[in-house]
């Protein structure tokens, strides 16, 4: 991949574009590092069009500019005004004039200034939103985060290739942004799509559960589920946090259960397991948290076994399945 990243990067000021003039960090910003990675995935060339959602800050876009060049065009749409007016009047003051910010919902796109060489997202919609491959020219490569499962928590970066109108050439890549929604979110740490129940507390965050065989039972159930993984405690030493990769058995979870869940609370998040009337979620510390019958606890301890057989496989070593949805293309790990 080109370096035109690292040398455009070091015309720009980090800290100038992500901090208040009161001194106070702008909501929901990316680490430069994590920004690099995902723009040099991207491989933007001078005098491309190139389409971010989420201006956040406005630090993205001013590197998108200035590798774009003079004869490039970037297009940045946010769903919240007033980032996009902050963004706005500081690539006015430092001189980017190939460069235009619309506050809508980045879902539908900017169909206005297609088509588009390059898309990156920093917010993750539920699918591959059809209206981005539709904005894309052939041969055009899309970086975005997605979600890889129908359960809350469970995100990957995508990146793919447009080929007329479909995607093709697809990577995992590891990476995970708040949300996309049609409207500002105010209540952070709370998933807003594929949530069962939720247990509000009056001090720490709130407990959460989100599973696939929940999705579809009456919400008592899962409100007593969660009740009692609440009310768990967790059992040490189940993931040897040193020698696994936390996040690659995790992903291979996902690509080969057919009860995939995650919960939420006062111990973090995680994801494993779920049942009707059972629950076992891995913790990212290397716990175990469970609840009711011994059927999800077996199940992820079988798959943990698994994945130690198949030599630990990573991210990078499963390959994502693109499905055409309604509203896009549905993205899942799929293992080799």
């Amino acid at each position: 991949m080109t370096d035109l990243v690292s040398a455009v990067a070091a015309t720009i000021d980090y800290d100038d574009w992500t901090t208040t003039d009161d001194g106070d960090l702008v909501p929901q910003i990316t680490t430069d590092t994590t920004i690099h990675d995902m723009l040099r995935l991207l491989d933007i060339q001078p005098g491309m069009t190139v389409m971010e959602i989420g201006t956040g800050s406005g630090y993205s876009g001013s590197l998108l500019s200035g590798i774009a060049g003079a004869d490039g065009h970037v297009v940045s749409v946010d769903i919240d005004p007033s980032l996009v007016e902050r963004a706005r009047t500081r690539h006015k003051r430092a001189g980017h004039t190939n460069i235009e910010l619309h506050a809508a919902d980045g879902f539908h796109g900017w169909a206005a200034s297609a088509p588009f060489d390059r898309i990156v997202g920093w917010v993750t919609p539920h699918v591959l939103p059809t209206a981005w491959v539709e904005q894309a020219k052939t041969g055009a490569v899309i970086v975005a985060p997605v979600k890889i499962a129908d359960i809350a928590g469970t995100n990957a970066i995508l990146r793919c290739v447009v080929d007329g109108g479909t995607v093709r050439d697809g990577e995992l890549h590891p990476g995970s942004f708040i949300e996309m929604a049609p409207e500002i979110i105010t209540e952070l740490g709370l998933p807003i799509r594929y949530v069962d129940a939720v247990h509000r507390t009056t001090a720490g965050p709130a407990w959460w559960i989100s599973a696939h065989q929940l999705h579809q039972q009456p919400s008592t159930v899962a409100d007593q589920l969660l009740s009692d993984v609440a009310h768990a405690e967790p059992e040490p030493e189940f993931f040897d946090r040193h020698a696994d990769d936390w996040s690659g058995f995790t992903t291979f979870l996902l690509a080969s259960s057919t009860n995939p869940a995650s919960v939420g609370g006062t111990h973090g998040w995680g994801i494993g397991t779920a049942t009707p009337n059972s629950v076992a979620i891995s913790l990212s510390n290397g716990a175990l948290l469970r609840a009711g019958t011994d059927e999800a606890h077996d199940e992820i301890t079988t798959v943990l076994n698994e994945w130690r057989r198949a030599d630990r496989p990573g991210l990078a070593d499963l390959s994502p399945s693109l499905t055409a949805d309604v509203d896009g293309w549905s993205v899942r790990p799929h293992i080799h």
